[in-house]
């Protein structure tokens, strides 16, 4: 499998009389997917594969079509006046590989895709899940050490997602291909990644193993972006955080102005026990139905909370709620995670 290692990585750009920073040490999304895939070059610093400078301080020393990659477009990009089957075998042709391999790898890339039955057809004929699948057979078909994904899903809905999400999963482990990708829906990088980096302002604000970065975020802004999160703003004294919703003790030393956030799922409703700790009785503002479970809106103080249900409830309806013990993200008073309670 490629690793890929970015070393010091900026790239700007000029637009219009603006100097933009697209890129501080190896961050911004789809620039870092195109500085991969060798379409940009850096302003500074160096791109290698595994020990192989690829580019380097404004110029790309391996073109992508030596790079071995696959790359996947948020729009797919298939050719309209190509069938499926000849979108499929554009990058193979490009390459002068002998008609009888073609045929070979495309039908294999086809049958492992299951778009068999589509290859006659042009792009206008087929659903949009058929296209994004041959749009990923195109970047297979050629064997690549690196798979590039720059928001493959967004263009779908919900369930075709969730069967593109398991789709390329399949194809990974089948594989064995090192593969990125681009996304802001935390549902992808659950479905399909192990470590992630988490980009904040145009720089890596945690790179890490997925459930690490979800369980000890570096601070609030990741904790949000990889999931929703409930946070109330307060003050840590004496053992207990109290804020203008709930006070609450919790097992922390620190003491002071800070955030404490809970996930929804974190969140049970009129039920005690040891491992949970009572936020008081909150009125429903709305029961909304999401990825089969319901999502509850609650409010008290004019401040709102979520949790996930397995029923809905009434608009008004008053529920008694606890939070997790050791499930709880503490924050300080500039954001940044101290500790979970």
């Amino acid at each position: 499998m490629v690793k890929i290692v970015f070393k010091g990585v900026t790239k700007s750009f000029v637009k219009g009389k603006n100097f933009v920073q697209a890129v501080k040490n190896g961050a911004g999304k789809t620039t870092t997917l195109r500085l991969s895939a060798g379409l940009e070059e850096p302003s500074e610093g160096q791109i290698f594969f595994d020990d192989k400078m690829v580019s380097a301080d404004g110029k790309v020393l391996v073109p992508p079509e030596e790079r071995n990659i696959g790359l996947v477009f948020q729009t797919w990009a298939l050719y309209p006046h190509m069938t499926a089957y000849d979108n499929i075998a554009f990058p193979l042709r490009v390459k002068k590989v002998d008609s009888a391999e073609v045929d070979q790898r495309v039908v294999e890339v086809s049958k492992i895709l299951g778009i068999e039955d589509v290859l006659a057809k042009y792009p206008r004929e087929i659903s949009g899940g058929q296209q994004q699948r041959v749009s990923l057979a195109r970047a297979l078909v050629k064997n690549p050490g690196l798979l590039l994904l720059d928001e493959p899903f967004s263009n779908l809905d919900a369930l075709m997602r969730d069967t593109a999400r398991a789709l390329v999963r399949e194809v990974q482990k089948k594989l064995g291909i090192t593969t990125v990708i681009v996304s802001h829906d935390p549902a992808d990088m659950f479905a399909l990644v192990e470590k992630a980096a988490v980009i904040v302002d145009g720089n890596f604000k945690q790179i890490d193993m997925l459930n690490t970065i979800y369980e000890r975020p570096v601070d609030r802004r990741v904790a949000s972006l990889l999931g929703e999160v409930n946070l109330f703003e307060g003050e840590v004294k004496d053992g207990y955080f109290i804020s203008d919703v709930f006070k609450i003790k919790i097992a922390s030393k620190f003491s002071g102005k800070g955030t404490l956030g809970i996930r929804p799922e974190d969140v049970r409703v009129n039920t005690g026990g040891e491992n949970l700790l009572p936020l008081g009785s909150f009125s429903v503002m709305v029961s909304s139905y999401q990825g089969g479970a319901f999502r509850i809106t609650m409010t008290k103080s004019s401040k709102n909370l979520v949790f996930i249900s397995d029923v809905p409830y009434k608009v008004g309806h008053e529920l008694d709620l606890y939070a997790v013990k050791g499930r709880m993200k503490l924050f300080n008073e500039n954001g940044e995670f101290i500790e979970t309670v």
